[in-house]
């Protein structure tokens, strides 16, 4: 699809493909969506706004509640219905405000890192030998004991294990296998944990598993226990370590403020509708959803600006030509994915988890949701689900000309149609484009603007909101997995 040209993509999305399938589809409002999707699209300036002026969303950040009021606004003045705010109590959020890292001898480098999210501030600017960690078994770090307070601490081995390659296309497959830790590693790392715990470095130094200056880093809020973290590109981290394995004297300068903001302790999920219609089945529910939140060092476009802006331009796309749909048709763009699908979670247990919900559960048809991998949509993940893969093939059909043809008996992990599915609920993420996710873009600092093809978002909004109308228009709910 991102080799597709521009031409064919205009053409194909103009020309609806005619068909016959055992589902009802309307070709006729498939043709009406693609032409409103094509020609009025307004999904790149909706994701150029989200990436470029507001940039990275790590949840509960300033950032992150600017992009919740600016959704919110949005969605109003298009015109949605019942638009509005759901809170759900996180935590502190964080924002970083400075930072530098630099080797100043053999030589001086500018050192390519970040922070982890949540980092404590360092006491001014360190500056100094970094003491070397990275590989002491667990008795020598007992040795190290007395030397860590306030210095700058390397605290894992030479980064040797680098990603290279993407999961392949179409799967639920996890980027690699990670053996699991032996018992020697687990009793170094829980050593390692209480000293650096005991004696407060002035910041910690590790690298990460991408290369040519990838740098994958998240973070989680320590606390009063706190220390200061950076990753480092693994290329600088191991050109460190080996100064120092060839006894080299190595300097280094580093500096690290951040900002904790503590006024607001909730996130926030946004929800919009388009409310049903029909007398009998317009309190039932088809839903999609995608998470508003990104880490902190890039701008957060494949993760998730790009599905938000589907979402987003798939309800702009339903409202401009007026639909009527039979049942409500609503969205969430979701808060806290990334610290475990804490907004998804939330909004599941508040409406549809327990013998409370029951009712409202007996009234969901659907959840669809977009985020693992980077936009266009070329299917979903069905989990399974054999009563879905006629409906989802004949949705798909008007769409066969621009890749959309997948409807794939897999399932997915790690997003948050996974909460859906805890209750018992049909649920499915869209199968998107994994080339360079893996490997470049997932939770880095190499995820911005130039990761995402507008066309892909063009074609993705078209296809999500054809698949969304359909769910609502058609006589029965979608058809659930058994025992649930």
């Amino acid at each position: 699809m991102r080799n597709m040209s521009i031409a064919l993509l205009l053409a194909t999305l103009t020309t609806p493909t005619l068909g016959r399938a055992q589902e009802k589809v309307d070709l006729d409002m498939v043709a009406k969506i693609r032409s409103e999707g094509l020609n009025r699209s307004h999904v790149t300036d909706t994701f150029s706004h989200l990436v470029s002026v507001i940039g990275p969303r790590l949840t509960a950040s300033p950032a992150y509640k600017a992009a919740v009021d600016w959704t919110r606004s949005t969605l109003s003045g298009w015109g949605l219905d019942n638009v509005h705010l759901e809170p759900w109590e996180f935590g502190r959020g964080w924002a970083l405000e400075r930072f530098s890292i630099e080797m100043l001898e053999p030589r001086y480098l500018p050192i390519v890192g970040y922070p982890k999210g949540w980092s404590p501030s360092t006491k001014g600017k360190l500056a100094g030998a970094p003491l070397w960690l990275g590989g002491l078994s667990s008795e020598e770090l007992t040795k190290s004991a007395g030397t860590i307070a306030g210095s700058i601490v390397m605290t894992r081995p030479i980064q040797e294990d680098l990603i290279r390659e993407d999961r392949p296309p179409a799967s639920g497959d996890l980027r690699r296998n990670v053996p699991p830790a032996s018992a020697a590693e687990r009793q170094r790392d829980q050593a390692l944990n209480a000293l650096l715990q005991k004696e407060k470095p002035g910041v910690t130094l590790e690298p990460n598993y991408g290369e040519h200056g990838t740098i994958f880093v998240t973070g989680r809020d320590g606390g009063a226990d706190g220390v200061p973290s950076i990753v480092l590109a693994a290329e600088h981290y191991n050109l460190i370590a080996r100064l120092l394995e060839q006894h080299v004297p190595v300097r280094l300068a580093v500096d690290v403020q951040g900002r904790f903001y503590e006024q607001d302790k909730n996130a926030y999920n946004v929800v919009a509708e388009i409310h049903g219609t029909d007398p009998t089945i317009g309190d039932e529910v088809v839903m999609v959803g995608a998470h508003l939140d990104s880490w902190h060092a890039g701008t957060g476009a494949t993760d998730n600006a790009d599905g938000v802006s589907v979402v987003m331009e798939s309800f702009r796309i339903l409202k401009a030509l007026g639909v009527k749909p039979r049942r409500t048709i609503r969205m969430a763009l979701w808060g806290g994915e990334e610290q475990g699908l804490l907004g998804s979670k939330a909004y599941v247990k508040q409406h549809l988890a327990g013998d409370a919900n029951k009712a409202a559960r007996d009234r969901f048809s659907v959840y669809f949701n977009l985020d693992n991998g980077a936009v266009p949509i070329y299917g979903f993940y069905l989990e399974g689900n054999q009563g879905m893969q006629p409906i989802m093939d004949a949705y798909l059909k008007p769409f066969n000309d621009v890749g959309a043809k997948i409807a794939t008996m897999q399932g997915i992990g790690a997003t948050d149609h996974l909460s859906f599915l805890a209750v018992g609920l049909p649920a499915f993420q869209a199968v998107h484009d994994y080339k360079d996710y893996d490997v470049r873009t997932h939770h880095t600092n190499m995820d911005t603007f130039e990761r995402v093809n507008p066309q892909a978002l063009k074609q993705a909004s078209a296809v999500m909101a054809s698949v969304l109308y359909h769910a609502a228009m058609r006589d029965a709910k979608m058809p659930r997995a058994p025992g649930q």
